[in-house]
C-alpha cells in the first residue's frame, strides 16, 4: 500500500518538529484496521509519532506526539505534542497548533482506543468501514481546551466532520546515535583532497597499463548510467549527461552497447586515468532462464575481446568477425574491477529471479579473480534525511539496512558496499554528494589495483618459472 503522506507534508512536519527527521510507517487503517488493539500493538512504546487523519472532504490534518502511546488507561501530559492542518479541502493550508503550557493532560491511552488527543480522537474498539470510509469520533475535536487553535475549529479544519478515508501513524525518527560507519569529513578541504587525489590516480606501476578499466553491472534503471553522468559533473564542475539514463517505455535497459567512458578533469585540462563501461541493464522482469547476456558475451566483456560501443544482440554473441573485436587481449583490455549497482529504494522487491542473476554474473567475475564491490544508489529515495544532505547517509538506519541487505544479496562483506547519491533532480553541484560519489570511487580504484598488482605477482611468477626451466 502507498503511504499518502507527501514528501511536502514530510518536510512541514520536520519543520515544526524542529530537528532533522524522517517518517517511518508503523499503522495504517486501510491496512491494518480500526482497532484499537492492532494500533496499539503497532505503535506503543515506540518514541515520537505522528497520526494522520485523511477526511473525506480532502482535509487533512492530525497531531504530533513525543511521548510514547501506552495503554495504561490513564491521561497523559506531552507539552512538546501539538496539533496540525497540512490541507483545507485538498489546497495547502499549513498551520500548527501548539500545545497549551500548564493546561493539563492531553493525551490518553487505551486497548480499547486508537490515537487519542485531547482535541482530536480517532475510535474507540473498533470500527468497520462503511461506504468507503471509516466514521470515528468526532466529539469536541478541535475544540482547544489543550491546543491553541488561534481561531481555527473544526468546521474551519475538517468541515465539522471526521469521517477519514484512512488514517495513518508514523514513527518519527532521526539520525543513529553514532554513525554504521566511519564518515568522510564533510568540508571543503577534504573534498579537495579527494578530489585531488583522484585526479592523480595511476594504476599499479608494475602493470603497465595507461588506465584502469572499471565495468558496471545492474539492473535497468539502478543508476548505472547516472553514476557515470556523476562522476563526469564532478570534474566537469557542471551538470552532465554524456551517457543516457533512465529506462524504456517497455521498462527494458536504455543502455545497448557497451561504453567506455574516458573522465576528464577540466579544471586540470587531463584525462584521468581510468574508464568507465556501461553496459546493458538487466531487465527488472528477468528470471535466470531469461536473456541478458549470454556467458560468452559475459566472458568476452570481462576478458577485454569488445570494441568500445559494441551493440548486444540477446539473439546472439559475438565473433571475432565483429568490428574491432580483439583477439588477443592484454591487461590493457581487460575489465579490472566490476561495480554492481544496486537501486537502495527497491532493494526489497529484487526477485529471486534476479538475485540469481545477478549470482550468476558474480561467478563468472571471481572466476576470473576481479575484486567486485557494490554501488548503493537512490539512497536519497530510501531515506529524507538524505534527500536533505547526503551527509546523513552514515548516520541514516535506513541506509545502513540497505547496505546489510545488498551484502546479503551479494554475498559480500558490507565493506564492499558504497552508498552513493547520483546528480538526479540537481541543477547545482553539492560537496557532500560528491565527496560521498568520490569516497565510492576511491575504494574502487583501490580494488582495480589490487587486481592489476595480482597480476604483475602472476606474470614475475610464470617469468621466474620459465627462467628457472631454461
Amino acid at each position: 500500500m502507498i503511504n499518502l503522506l507527501k514528501h511536502k507534508d514530510r518536510d512541514q512536519l520536520t519543520e515544526w518538529i524542529g530537528a532533522e527527521c524522517y517518517f517511518q510507517l508503523l499503522y495504517k487503517i486501510t491496512r491494518d484496521g480500526a482497532s484499537g488493539q492492532k494500533f496499539h500493538k503497532l505503535c506503543d512504546n515506540k518514541g515520537p509519532t505522528v497520526t494522520v487523519f485523511y477526511n473525506t472532504d480532502n482535509n487533512v490534518y492530525g497531531g504530533y506526539l513525543f511521548e510514547s502511546w501506552h495503554q495504561s488507561k490513564t491521561w497523559s501530559k506531552d507539552e512538546n505534542s501539538f496539533l496540525f492542518q497540512l490541507y483545507q479541502r485538498g489546497k495547502w493550508k499549513a498551520k500548527k497548533f501548539p500545545s497549551i503550557v500548564d493546561q493539563g493532560n492531553n493525551f490518553w491511552g487505551s486497548i480499547d482506543h486508537g490515537p487519542w488527543f485531547y482535541d482530536l480522537h480517532s475510535f474507540h474498539q473498533s470500527v468497520e468501514k462503511t461506504s468507503g470510509f471509516y466514521v470515528l469520533d468526532g466529539s469536541d475535536f478541535f475544540r482547544g481546551d489543550r491546543y491553541d487553535m488561534e481561531g481555527k475549529n473544526a468546521q474551519t479544519i475538517a468541515n465539522n466532520h471526521n469521517n477519514v478515508v484512512d488514517l495513518e501513524v508514523y514513527l518519527v525518527k532521526g539520525t543513529l546515535d553514532r554513525p554504521w560507519r566511519d564518515p568522510p569529513q564533510w568540508n571543503s578541504q577534504f573534498y579537495s583532497e579527494i578530489k585531488s587525489l583522484i585526479s592523480t590516480y595511476g594504476p599499479f606501476e608494475g602493470a603497465q597499463t595507461s588506465a584502469s578499466n572499471i565495468l558496471l553491472i545492474g539492473q535497468s534503471g539502478s543508476g548505472k548510467s547516472s553514476f557515470v553522468n556523476t562522476i563526469n559533473t564532478i570534474f566537469k564542475g557542471k551538470i552532465s549527461s554524456r551517457a543516457c539514463t533512465g529506462s524504456r517505455f517497455n521498462n527494458q535497459s536504455l543502455t545497448k552497447n557497451f561504453m567506455r567512458y574516458i573522465i576528464r578533469d577540466s579544471a586540470e585540462n587531463k584525462n584521468l586515468k581510468f574508464r568507465i563501461c556501461d553496459t546493458l541493464g538487466i531487465d527488472t522482469n528477468q528470471t535466470l532462464s531469461s536473456k541478458w547476456m549470454n556467458d560468452k558475451d559475459l566472458g568476452y566483456m570481462l576478458d577485454g575481446n569488445l570494441p568500445n560501443q559494441y551493440t548486444f544482440n540477446l539473439n546472439s554473441f559475438a565473433s571475432e568477425h565483429v568490428k574491432g573485436f580483439v583477439k588477443n587481449p592484454t591487461l590493457q583490455e581487460r575489465t579490472h574491477v566490476v561495480c554492481f549497482v544496486i537501486d537502495a529504494s527497491n532493494i526489497g522487491s529484487i526477485t529471486k529471479g534476479i538475485t540469481d542473476k545477478l549470482q550468476q554474473i558474480k561467478e563468472n567475475v571471481a572466476d576470473r579473480g576481479i575484486p567486485h564491490l557494490i554501488i548503493l544508489t537512490k539512497i536519497d529515495l530510501l531515506c529524507e534525511l538524505v534527500d536533505h544532505d547526503a551527509s546523513n547517509a552514515f548516520v541514516s538506519e535506513k541506509i545502513e539496512m540497505a547496505v546489510n541487505q545488498a551484502a546479503a544479496i551479494m554475498k559480500v562483506p558490507r565493506n564492499h558496499v558504497f552508498p552513493v547519491k547520483n546528480y538526479e533532480k540537481e541543477l547545482h553541484l553539492q560537496m557532500n554528494m560528491n565527496i560521498l560519489a568520490l569516497s565510492a570511487l576511491n575504494q574502487v580504484l583501490l580494488f582495480a589495483n589490487d587486481y592489476l598488482e595480482n597480476q604483475y605477482q602472476l606474470q614475475k611468477e610464470s617469468e621466474h618459472e620459465l627462467n628457472s626451466k631454461n
